[in-house]
């Protein structure tokens, strides 16, 4: 048997702590790799939450920790990035708000950066994650996706109305003719 030492403890202690961030990949819709180095600890606690309002969790990680949950996960095309001080924000809800939220932070933030991401699987680079922070919210593009298949319905109805209109017009001038002559 062999005896439980301080190194068997911190394997296992590392194991478990690779196996929660694999699951946070897994489960999360999008990760976004930003480095907070210079942030104070209240910028930081306003980011975390921010984000927790939005759904979203930030934790830091350790780049080889980061590297190993990777494996098998869409975050392993963006491994490459995982390299300095680096945290992971995990979005479980709207990926879009999230993504608004931190790029408005980097804005208004000097010493946060976005490094990369993946959304939906899909790894993106800093301008791509830019690029989908300009989309509008969910609910707008629902809103616009529902008008637009609506639109040719009420176009339907409008002439399917109009040629209704027009018979009976027509059946009404028929009737004044017929009790006229």
């Amino acid at each position: 048997m062999i005896p439980k030492g301080p190194k068997t403890k911190k394997l296992e202690e590392k194991k478990k702590k690779v196996q929660e961030l694999k699951e946070k990949i897994e489960s999360s819709n999008a990760q976004i790799l930003v480095d907070l180095c210079g942030l104070t600890v209240e910028e930081t606690t306003q980011i975390r939450k921010e984000l927790k309002k939005l759904g979203a969790n930030v934790q830091v990680v350790k780049n080889t920790l980061a590297r190993i949950a990777a494996e098998d996960t869409p975050l392993k095309a963006v491994e490459d990035y995982i390299k300095g001080p680096t945290a992971i924000i995990f979005s479980y809800s709207d990926p879009v708000e999230v993504i608004k939220s931190i790029v408005n932070f980097e804005k208004e933030l000097e010493k946060l950066d976005i490094k990369a991401g993946v959304l939906e699987g899909k790894p993106l680079t800093k301008e791509q994650i830019l690029e989908v922070s300009k989309l509008p919210p969910k609910e707008v593009l629902i809103g616009k996706a529902v008008g637009t298949i609506k639109a040719p319905l009420y176009g339907l109805v409008g002439v399917l109305a109009a040629n209704l209109r027009n018979l009976i017009g027509v059946l009404y001038a028929i009737k004044d003719k017929k009790e006229q002559g």
